[in-house]
């Protein structure tokens, strides 16, 4: 949802003498509201709904991304076997072997 200037810039005097009047609006709009010190923007104050949207939004495009990287590595050829990544993974998880197969080296 767009920033609407004449609403939703407020001033960090306004945060600590009307908080909860910000809070209302978050809330009621949907809208984020931009605290700003010397005209500047400083901070921003946002609904948990919108909050809890935006990082699903977050997560969802991350999940996206991973999927478009491995469909990549795929049409690379960059592939294992999945008997090859199992035995690997058991190997890692014993504290035998490193990732991508080396042995380690007993210490001394």
């Amino acid at each position: 949802m767009q920033v609407k200037v004449s609403e939703d810039l407020r001033g960090m005097a306004e945060l600590k003498s009307d908080g909860a009047e910000i809070v209302k609006h978050v809330t009621e709009t949907g809208r984020t509201v931009v605290l700003t010190r010397h005209g500047r923007g400083v901070a921003v104050v946002m609904s948990v709904a919108a909050y809890e949207e935006q990082q699903q939004l977050m997560e969802d495009m991350q999940l996206r991304l991973a999927v478009r990287v491995g469909e990549a590595d795929f049409a690379a050829g960059r592939v294992h076997e999945h008997e090859d990544v199992m035995r690997e993974l058991d190997e890692l998880v014993a504290g035998t072997t490193p990732a991508r197969g080396k042995k380690r080296r007993a210490r001394k």
